[in-house]
C-alpha cells in the first residue's frame, strides 16, 4: 500500500490506523510537541489560500486523512483504508488508547456549545477520559494568550483541537512554540461524530469534493507537462 500520496503539491501519509497508532503512542514518550491533523477537503483547498494553513500540513508529524474523498482523488479506493477513514477509526482507537493510559486531554473549540457536545460525544464512549481543561475561543477577549496560559497550567498530554480551518491551523502556528503538551491533535470540525447521513453533511461533502476536483485539476495544469499524471 502507498504510504504517501501527494495531492496539490503536499505530500500525506496514507497508513493503516495500526500504523498511524503505533506513531501517536511513540509521540507520548518522545519528550517534545508532536503535530497530528486530521486533513479535510476544506482544508487542502485552503491551504492554496492559506499559508498556515499549508504550513501546518506540512509540519504534521502525522497526517489523518478524514475523508474518503480525498482518498479517491489520489486513486486509494482499497476497502480497508475507505472503511478506517468514513468510520473515524483513528479517532476511536486513538482516544481508547488514551483512556486506558489516563493520558489528560484538553478541549480547544470556537464556542462553549461546540465543546460541550464534543465533551458529551467523548465521555459516552469514552466515560473514564481524562479531560483537565477546556477553552472556548468565543471567550477569548484581545490577546490569545490566555488560552495559551490556561492550557499549560493544566499540563495536558494532549490538546486536542476542534477550531474550524483555518482557524485551527492559524492558532496552532501562532502559538506552537509556547505549548506545553506531547501531542497537538487538529481534529478540527469534523469531530468524533461523524454527521455523514444528514442532508447538510452530504451537501457539503459533494460540494467540496467539486472544488476539490477542480483545483487538482487546475494545478496539474501548472505543472510542466512531464510532471503530469
Amino acid at each position: 500500500m502507498t504510504k504517501k500520496i501527494d495531492i496539490l503539491g503536499l505530500a500525506l501519509d496514507n497508513y493503516t490506523v495500526r500504523e498511524s497508532i503505533t506513531q501517536a503512542e511513540a509521540f507520548l514518550e518522545n519528550g517534545m510537541l508532536n503535530i497530528i491533523e486530521t486533513i479535510s477537503m476544506k482544508m487542502l483547498i485552503g491551504a492554496e489560500e492559506h499559508p498556515a494553513v499549508r504550513g501546518v500540513i506540512e509540519a504534521s508529524n502525522l497526517v489523518i486523512i478524514g475523508e474518503k474523498e480525498i482518498l479517491q482523488s489520489a486513486g486509494i479506493d482499497t476497502m480497508q483504508r475507505i472503511h478506517e477513514t468514513e468510520e473515524n477509526d483513528f479517532a476511536v482507537e486513538f482516544f481508547k488508547r488514551l483512556e486506558r493510559n489516563r493520558k489528560s486531554i484538553f478541549l480547544l473549540g470556537q464556542s462553549g456549545e461546540q465543546i460541550a457536545r464534543e465533551r458529551e460525544d467523548m465521555l459516552k464512549v469514552f466515560p473514564r477520559l481524562v479531560i483537565v481543561g477546556e477553552y472556548a475561543l468565543e471567550n477569548c477577549v484581545g490577546d490569545t494568550e490566555a488560552v495559551i496560559n490556561d492550557m499549560n497550567v493544566m499540563t495536558p498530554d494532549v490538546i486536542v483541537s476542534i477550531l474550524p480551518s483555518p482557524l485551527q491551523e492559524e492558532f496552532f502556528w501562532n502559538h506552537k512554540d509556547k505549548m506545553n503538551a506531547s501531542i497537538w491533535y487538529g481534529e478540527g470540525e469534523l469531530g468524533l461524530r461523524r454527521k455523514r447521513n444528514s442532508v447538510i453533511g452530504f451537501l457539503g461533502r459533494l460540494a467540496y469534493r467539486g472544488r476539490l476536483k477542480s483545483s487538482i485539476e487546475k494545478y496539474r495544469q501548472r505543472l510542466p507537462e512531464a510532471e503530469r499524471k
